[in-house]
């Protein structure tokens, strides 16, 4: 195998687990789940790590070193930042298959897969215990309760290697050693793109629609995403500066497939006491042209951290139809 590309090396260490549930009651999720799972995660993890018991984070002293905070906060840590943006990227994702059922009956299984990044990656113990608090809230609007059975991690990114860390009747998790960026295969001339999950791109402060979706929309918004994620959870930002690599994005053309569409999805906001809407683009699309090589590192890699706005609900995942690219579930 080839040493990774100096692109590859400049990301922050990614881990995939996927928790083992069973529905201890019947469970009903919504058409989308990822509100409903990243709820119940927070929910655990705040009642599992918070010490001082204050009804926000906003002033608390531990706001910068509780793992709740920064898991699900993650709050800017320099003033120049917290000015340009109210939180920073979380350092999570959530998968949830598209084909992920709906009505769950008592002692199925129901299958949850996360993504986490950099420093988080240690705290999936946490993690553990706030997953078995939410497992007693119960999920869904039907409040089913479900329990963990047990957790795996995918060895080696990509290779749907996964491997037993965590079982519940044992009660012991255990760590593997953070592996590294699989080598990219050679570039291809055409790269296919799934968009498994709504994607939510911005321009200029506007939502992105499949009619205006362009090239450097996609592009700009990656680089973006994973510029962000290296500066604050370990990489090298540099690589991904648009400075370097707009040139490149202006001869990458895009061709949209026929089912390329606007899925329209609403959660409810606790915070907000209200429904929020979050739909975004599904469906394939095309990159082709001689500026893509200078994206193939950054294109592989955003599979296992999603683009654009609601990666932790587990929007903006894709998958790269190629063959040895896309991460299998």
């Amino acid at each position: 195998m080839e040493d990774p590309s100096p692109a590859e090396r400049a990301l922050p260490q990614v881990a995939r687990f996927r928790f083992l549930l069973q529905a201890l009651e019947p469970v009903r999720l919504p058409p989308y789940a990822g509100s409903v799972w990243r709820g119940l995660l927070g929910l655990g993890l705040r009642r599992a790590a918070c010490v001082t018991r204050q009804p926000s984070c906003e002033g608390c002293l531990l706001r910068h070193a509780c793992v709740y905070s920064l898991v699900f906060e993650s709050p800017a840590t320099e003033p120049a930042e917290a000015r340009r943006y109210k939180e920073l990227p979380h350092p999570f994702a959530l998968e949830i298959p598209p084909a992920a059922a709906r009505e769950i009956d008592r002692g199925e299984p129901i299958l949850l897969g996360i993504t986490l990044i950099g420093p988080a990656i240690g705290q999936m113990p946490y993690l553990i215990q706030a997953m078995q608090i939410a497992g007693q809230h119960g999920a869904g609007q039907s409040r089913g309760r479900f329990t963990v059975l047990a957790l795996e991690r995918e060895a080696n990114l990509g290779q749907a290697d996964w491997l037993r860390v965590y079982e519940a009747e044992q009660g012991a998790y255990t760590p593997l050693a953070v592996s590294g960026f699989p080598p990219a295969p050679p570039v291809p001339d055409v790269v296919q793109i799934c968009l498994e999950t709504p994607l939510r791109l911005k321009r200029q402060g506007h939502l992105v629609g499949a009619a205006e979706l362009d090239a450097h929309d996609l592009l700009r918004n990656l680089c973006a995403r994973l510029a962000l994620l290296a500066r604050h959870y370990g990489g090298v930002p540099d690589a991904f500066d648009w400075g370097r690599l707009g040139p490149p994005a202006e001869s990458v053309e895009i061709e949209k497939g026929p089912g390329l569409h606007w899925l329209d999805w609403t959660r409810y906001s606790g915070r907000q006491h209200g429904t929020m809407k979050m739909g975004g683009l599904v469906g394939e699309l095309r990159l082709r042209g001689p500026g893509l090589a200078a994206f193939w590192p950054a294109l592989r890699h955003g599979q296992w951290v999603h683009l654009g706005k609601g990666t932790s609900f587990g929007l903006g995942a894709y998958r790269i139809e190629s063959p040895g690219s896309a991460p299998p579930v």
